[in-house]
């Protein structure tokens, strides 16, 4: 009973001072876009002025030795029934000094279309895909994906699972 009396006094002051200073600072985790800028980002040239740089931060996923990432740039636009896409060249460039890749879209050409006779001739809103080479890349979550498109065209991108291996037989 002695030392519980003793301390008390002690306590309050000291439990009031632990939370006034808890409270008083930011948390580790709340996101101040000026202090808490992706240093990484930083170094990735600006774009040129027909080009926008679009950026996507992946999560962390399980066994990311098995996970791909696939770019798809397009745009959406009115069409009618026919099928149609744009081509372009996607270069991989590497930031000198750094390492890191960065990725561009050249070449755009289209949209390429079919000429089939739409019946009804009616239009609808569509995501018109870029079609071009090396939009299959290795998942990577501890850096940006950093990709330059030519201005009017957005970046979606989906996340593609390898299957266990399977052994050809010999015939």
């Amino acid at each position: 009973m002695l030392h519980s009396a003793l301390l008390h006094p002690w306590l309050k002051p000291l439990v009031f001072m632990t939370c006034a200073v808890f409270l008083s600072t930011p948390p580790v985790w709340a996101e101040d876009p000026v202090t808490n800028a992706d240093p990484t980002l930083e170094s990735f040239p600006a774009p040129a002025a027909d080009y926008e740089r679009h950026v996507i931060r992946l999560p962390v996923g399980n066994y990311e030795n098995n996970l791909k990432i696939e770019l798809l740039p397009g745009k959406v636009q009115e069409t009618d029934c026919n099928p149609q896409h744009y081509t372009g060249l996607f270069q991989e460039k590497t930031l000198e000094g750094w390492g890191y890749n960065y990725y561009e879209l050249s070449e755009l050409n289209g949209p390429i279309s079919t000429k089939m006779a739409c019946p009804d001739n009616q239009q609808t809103l569509q995501f018109i895909p870029v079609h071009s080479n090396g939009s299959l890349l290795q998942y990577n979550s501890r850096l940006p994906v950093v990709v330059y498109l030519p201005k009017g065209l957005e970046l979606r991108w989906r996340t593609w699972v390898a299957t266990p291996y399977n052994t050809a037989p010999t015939e």
